[in-house]
């Protein structure tokens, strides 16, 4: 069933594309008029205080940007910093339909982020999980979503380049990837010093020096250390969350033993010893009994099976009712039938709405505060010039460990509470063969591209009801290789094919998920009929099990229930193991072509279409509980885009616009719903993303130089997986906004013989959006607009600049993200934006 497109998104989306047709044919004209003013004696004049040319290498060569039939959002180091642009996901700000968030939801750590490209990416930060956007440092790719809120410190550019990228990259990328490339050493001696103080005893140092060690080497390192107290109070013990305190370095050696050869070797580090993130309670939901029955539609491990029954506990009632011994707390069930009462507000010991302080400012989570990050890697980079055609290998190794404490409960009480130890490394080959044939006629980059990663992710969780092991142990495989070329058919006219093709394994072992304190046999009911405690019986009866239904009461109020004489299976050793203890495998071999086709109206304007396929391998569902049958797997999504741009400079280059349309058809996409206790990853169905981007950039005069951006996304669902409960037809995607846009400007109102003064402003605008997959009410932001504004004073010499700021000018405060789990857990919480910070930074260049 296709969903009706009402007669505004049809006008829009008819608006954008006679908007491509339009300038097309304005083009022309425009074009006359700059080559009529090019025989004027101040055309030449007029032209030096334009816009300069952006250089990407989306391409994997350099190129103009307005000559790439790409759609790229590209920022260089100036732009940058004058965004007061500290990490990768602030990006996105200025970015048209590009949402990253520097949180994930249910993890609190203070490393990760969420990122979504033209409303295709993963809320989901597990290890056994790939991120739908690629994010590349130096031509490595970043595999986990832990870890990728890269700090911008000496960072040359930043590409976002929308749409799948395989043809091009080493691992392939479904929603788009975000390259971000560092200054390589150079040839002269040059040093940066920069401090930087603020609200929250903010704190920041950082410092560059680059060395020509010889006439062929040099040396760049550069050091950063940044730390400001959290914004969010806990009223328990008084402490802070949210905070940064962050050390990062990187040393980088470029040698040029000959004119044909280049050897760059780099190795970077990030430490964090930060607390969690900032978390609020929203709601908290007490239950009057331990356990109810909760319908599953059709599981993802038996597809196009019947629905199941899984027994539900509530941990609020457990908290209240066994581990409050007093009866304090409410009056317990008394069996079926029997429901008990709910805890009083008035009493700090029970776990009640009393601990909702309404305030995003302040907690009272009294557990664990702690966020720590550990990242080392280098990476060796050989480029080998033959004259038509070079050879690149880029050799890449990435260590990271990180503890991280998400306190769910949001009360001084230890009642829900999750611990997560992740340890993973990736090693990485690629080589590169670029070149150009018949007299530069042909241009293509062949790649091949090998990954493999390992790592553990140990999890305990503290449910109320019961605490249990979650995570497990990965074994990745990646291999691909991959053929571009651009075909020059006329001088204006381009043809550009590609194919990728992928192999790629994934390996999970589960067999650290076992339950270790079964608090349900401290129920007298409960007890009576499962001493060891009903979930560890509910694991014995199932797991392993050749025919678990006869394990079941067949009638009664405990139908559904196991029986309490199972014994322990071969693949359930002890019997508490919530999946069988056994690797579990998923493998994808894929073809994922590529093509474009490029005309030069003129020499300012460039008209393209392309068409790209891409693909996300499938993987598994790591927290579980109550035990399941078979580990929870999930298969590849696939996405197909088709898209038209125009790229123009006008008006003797003072203004530059960028306009792109598109439709991309998504199916078997990957989202993350609630089963139980357990956000697992499903195969949801299919959807539909129509949209499309305007970006510019002029200057109207020389001192002064303005951005903008404007991006629409239309994302429905076309088809729906009942799996994929309580998603419907009608729900709409997660992390994305339907109106993007950002504007910014930089005018130098002061040059004389003191110095140079420069003010700035920005601002960012997105539409309303929910921030999880099941369009839980709590977790919808309405429309949002932020603004940041600076003032820089530049003296004579260009040595010192003094720079003073404020960021997110009217305190706007929305939602990044969060998780709810009212049935279950008992609790809805969720992370909120940073405040409005001032700001104070000395900045010294040699």
């Amino acid at each position: 069933m296709t969903k009706p497109i009402d007669v505004f998104q049809k006008g829009v989306l008819r608006a954008s594309a006679s908007a491509i047709v339009v300038s097309t044919g304005l083009v022309p004209m425009t074009a006359h008029a700059q080559d009529a003013a090019a025989s004027e004696p101040q055309a030449e004049e007029q032209r030096a205080g334009g816009l300069g040319e952006i250089i990407v290498t989306a391409r994997k060569r350099s190129e103009n940007l307005q000559e790439t039939p790409v759609a790229i959002t590209a920022m260089n180091a100036e732009m940058l910093e004058a965004r007061e642009v500290n990490n990768v996901a602030q990006v996105a700000k200025f970015a048209p339909n590009v949402n990253m968030s520097p949180v994930a939801n249910i993890s609190g750590s203070s490393a990760t982020i969420t990122a979504f490209i033209r409303g295709v990416g993963q809320t989901d930060f597990n290890i056994t999980v790939d991120t739908g956007v690629g994010i590349y440092v130096d031509g490595v790719y970043v595999a986990r979503s832990v870890g990728a809120l890269l700090d911008m410190t000496d960072i040359a550019d930043v590409q976002i380049l929308r749409g799948p990228q395989g043809t091009l990259f080493g691992k392939n990328t479904i929603g788009g990837a975000i390259v971000v490339n560092s200054v390589q050493p150079q040839h002269e001696f040059d040093l940066k010093l920069e401090a930087a103080t603020g609200r929250f005893n903010r704190a920041d140092f950082k410092g560059m020096i680059n060395v020509p060690l010889s006439d062929n080497l040099a040396m760049r390192a550069v050091a950063s250390y940044e730390t400001r107290d959290g914004y969010q109070k806990r009223l328990f013990d008084g402490g802070r969350q949210g905070n940064k305190d962050s050390f990062g370095g990187r040393i980088a050696f470029k040698w040029e033993p000959t004119d044909k050869l280049t050897v760059s070797l780099s190795g970077d580090i990030n430490i964090r010893r930060e607390e969690q993130t900032a978390i609020s309670l929203l709601e908290l939901q007490d239950q009057n009994v331990p356990l109810r029955f909760v319908d599953i539609p059709n599981s993802a491990t038996t597809p196009g099976g019947p629905n199941r029954q899984i027994a539900a506990p509530s941990s609020m009632y457990f908290w209240n009712k066994i581990r409050v011994t007093d009866g304090s707390c409410g009056a317990p069930w008394g069996g079926f039938g029997v429901p008990g009462t709910l805890a009083p507000t008035g009493n700090p010991a029970c776990a009640s709405t009393r601990w909702i302080t309404g305030d995003i400012d302040t907690t009272w989570a009294g557990g664990v505060n702690r966020s720590d990050f550990d990242l080392w890697g280098t990476n060796l980079t050989l480029d080998y010039d033959f004259g038509d055609f070079s050879l690149k290998s880029i050799s890449a190794y990435r260590d990271q460990s990180s503890h991280m404490e998400y306190d769910f409960d949001g009360t001084p009480h230890t009642i829900l509470r999750i611990a997560s130890d992740i340890d993973v490394w990736q090693a990485s080959q690629e080589l590169q063969f670029t070149g150009s044939l018949m007299d530069g006629q042909v241009k293509f980059v062949l790649g091949g591209y090998y990954l493999k990663e390992k790592g553990t992710d140990y999890t305990p969780m503290e449910f109320g009801f019961a605490q249990f092991f979650t995570g497990g142990d990965i074994d990745n495989d990646s291999y691909a290789s991959y053929l571009q070329a651009t075909f020059k058919v006329t001088d204006r006219f381009s043809i550009t094919p590609g194919i990728r093709y992928t192999n790629e394994t994934k390996r999970f072992d589960p067999s650290v998920q076992t339950i270790f304190n079964d608090r349900s046999q401290l129920d007298p009911v409960l007890a009576s009929v499962y001493p060891q405690g009903a979930f560890v019986a509910f694991s014995q009866c199932l797991v392993g099990q050749a025919n678990p239904a006869a394990n079941l009461f067949p009638s009664g109020p405990l139908a559904g229930f196991p029986l309490p004489n199972c014994t322990p299976s071969a693949t359930n050793p002890g019997g508490n193991h919530t999946m069988p203890a056994i690797e579990v495998s998923a493998k994808a071999k894929e073809w994922t072509p590529a093509i474009s086709a490029d005309y030069k109206i003129t020499d300012n304007s460039l008209i393209y279409a392309s068409y790209s396929k891409g693909f996300k391998n499938g993987g598994f569902s790591q927290r579980i509980f109550p035990a399941e049958i078979a580990t929870p797997s999930f298969t590849p999504e696939f996405v197909e885009s088709y898209e038209i741009g125009l790229k123009n400079e006008l008006f003797n280059r003072r203004l530059r616009l960028n306009i792109a349309a598109f439709l991309s058809d998504y199916s078997d996409m990957q989202i993350t719903v609630n089963e139980g206790i357990a956000p697992k990853v499903r195969n949801a169905g299919a959807g539909r993303i129509k949209g499309f981007e305007i970006e510019g950039e002029a200057a109207p005069i020389e001192q002064v130089r303005v951005n903008f951006g404007v991006g629409y996304l239309d994302a429905y669902y076309t088809k729906i997986d009942p799996s994929a409960a309580p998603v419907t037809l009608d729900s709409k995607f997660a992390f994305v906004p339907k109106w993007t846009a950002s504007a910014a400007i930089n005018a130098d109102v002061y040059e004389g013989s003191m110095g140079k003064l420069t003010l700035r402003g920005d601002w960012s605008y997105q539409s309303g959006t929910f921030k999880d997959a099941v369009n839980s009410p709590q977790l919808f932001q309405p429309a949002y607009s932020v603004f940041g504004t600076s003032a820089s004073f530049t003296d004579r010499s260009e040595h010192f600049t003094l720079t003073a700021g404020v960021t997110n000018l009217t305190d706007k405060r929305y939602l990044q993200g969060g998780y709810v789990d009212l049935n279950v857990g008992g609790a809805a919480t969720a992370s909120f934006s940073r405040p409005r910070e001032w700001f104070l930074k000395l900045a010294y260049k040699y």
